[in-house]
């Protein structure tokens, strides 16, 4: 959910920081962490980090020290992280092919 909530706030700042009502929108680099790099650099991070806790909580479900509920939560979250990543990468893939499809 951190990267839902992180991209919600960059729209936000991007919002705030149009003149007017207009889609005119000044320097990116204005409003910090808006950038495309960055907001991608950002949910590869929140998607291994979930990847790593779920892992680390069935390591400690198969020692015997983790509740099984919050493993299943941990395993569906990091489930639900995978899924999105590899949507949005066949997006992106579908856009570009779209693109070197386009006549000149």
């Amino acid at each position: 959910m951190s990267s839902i909530t992180d991209a919600i706030n960059a729209y936000s700042a991007l919002s705030k920081a149009t003149s007017g009502g207009g889609m005119e929108v000044r320097d990116a680099s204005e409003v910090p962490g808006t950038d495309f790099a960055s907001m991608l650099k950002t949910a590869a991070q929140d998607t291994v980090s979930s990847l790593k806790t779920a892992e680390a909580g069935t390591a400690a479900a198969v020692a015997g020290k983790a509740d099984i509920r919050e493993v299943v939560a941990a395993v569906t979250n990091a489930e639900l992280t995978l899924e999105t990543v590899v949507n949005v990468r066949d997006k992106v893939i579908n856009a570009y092919n779209d693109i070197m499809r386009m006549p000149i």
